[in-house]
């Protein structure tokens, strides 16, 4: 089976303390061990046209699809959910199978 990917892009509210939210983030995927990896990052070179209010990206990765339904469904991750949806502005979401072209060596 394909690893499977959860990837979101977000703006966050003007008010949210963003720190905060990643460190949540961090602990919710250190608790949950189907999360086979976690990376994070802010945007800090595209142009504002381009980024459309954009400055965080998350992205997650699973050994599989039934362990992403997994995850959806944890009660840590259900609870957290609430947190980051009152957080965010905007966001868009995308859940995916992986498929490798060029893997990091």
């Amino acid at each position: 089976m394909a690893e499977f990917t959860h990837l979101l892009v977000v703006k966050f509210k003007e008010e949210v303390v963003v720190e905060d939210i990643i460190k949540g983030l961090e602990e919710l995927v250190s608790q949950v061990d189907i999360v086979k990896s976690f990376v994070w990052g802010k945007d800090i070179e595209s142009m504002e046209m381009l980024r459309q209010g954009f400055t965080h990206a998350f992205m997650m990765t699973f050994g599989s699809k039934d362990d992403f339904t997994a995850f959806q469904t944890h009660p840590n991750h259900m609870q957290f959910s609430a947190t980051f949806s009152a957080a965010i502005e905007k966001i868009v979401l995308l859940d995916f199978p992986v498929v490798a072209f060029k893997t990091p060596q």
